[in-house]
């Protein structure tokens, strides 16, 4: 396996942690209807990262 491609999921994987984590913050302040509005675009961005990588052969 490529040294890039070991490198490229170690910042998939960091950028995830730190998306987890920022959200885990900001929706301490968010109302209900904002929890529900951030939990669909979460999943709708992880639905198009899926097929990104689905497409390209991951």
């Amino acid at each position: 396996m490529k040294l890039e491609y070991v490198l490229f999921g170690f910042g998939i994987l960091f950028c995830l942690a730190a998306l987890g984590y920022l959200a885990a913050e900001y929706l301490q302040n968010l109302s209900e209807a904002g929890k529900l509005v951030a939990l669909l675009l979460t999943v709708g961005m992880f639905a198009c990262l899926s097929k990104y990588f689905e497409d390209i052969g991951w």
